[in-house]
């Protein structure tokens, strides 16, 4: 038991140490743009607007505008009409990719906080049946938590919507250490130290 436990330990250790210097890097420099924007600047502006209820107003407006140019038309003119309203169909592209990729990390910054707040009851509760001497059950609760820590609180591979991915990082990184000292917190709680005997 006390070998699993400190192997258990060891592994937990360098997932988030490793996972947190990735996070790290991420927050310094993986949301750096890209040389590549200067060549889309609607895309680009679109991105750094930082007010939700902004780039939705400019949707509303831009969805508007092109229902009024296609009320009554047939397929063809639609077609003509999208090919000389160029500008302002791109837009709207660009400003409804933008709100679902700004909801989509907002979804998971919420559901980041709920399972991670899920994850340490369970350590809290594998805690306490390990130290009312329920060894396996809270052994199982204890290492069912660090992985749900692990699993949510792992560095995010992709970007986009600037102001909501950066929160996602920054939660993603403070959950990684909040776990790490955890980790620590459980270990001293069990009082688990490896047999080590003096050299003579």
């Amino acid at each position: 038991m006390k070998s699993l436990i400190i192997t258990l330990f060891i592994i937990a250790n360098t997932i988030f140490i490793t996972q947190g210097g990735r996070d790290v890097h991420q927050l310094i420099w993986g949301t750096e743009s890209s040389i590549l924007d200067q060549f889309n600047p609607e895309q680009t502006r679109v991105r750094s607007e930082k007010n939700l209820d902004v780039l939705v107003e400019e949707y509303r407006k831009a969805d508007e505008a092109t229902r009024t140019l296609e009320k009554g038309k047939g397929l063809d003119e639609v077609r003509d009409i999208k090919q000389e309203h160029k500008d302002l169909y791109q837009n709207k592209a660009a400003l409804k990719s933008e709100i679902s990729e700004r909801e989509k990390k907002g979804r998971e910054v919420r559901d980041l906080w709920i399972y991670t707040g899920f994850g340490a009851a369970l350590i809290v509760l594998g805690s306490l049946l390990y130290r009312s001497r329920a060894v396996w059950p809270g052994l199982s609760l204890v290492i069912a938590g660090f992985t749900v820590f692990e699993y949510w609180s792992s560095p995010s591979f992709f970007s986009g919507a600037g102001a909501e991915f950066h929160a996602l990082l920054v939660s993603k990184t403070v959950l990684t250490f909040i776990a790490l000292v955890a980790l620590y917190g459980v270990w001293r709680l069990f009082r688990i130290s490896p047999d080590i005997q003096p050299q003579h």
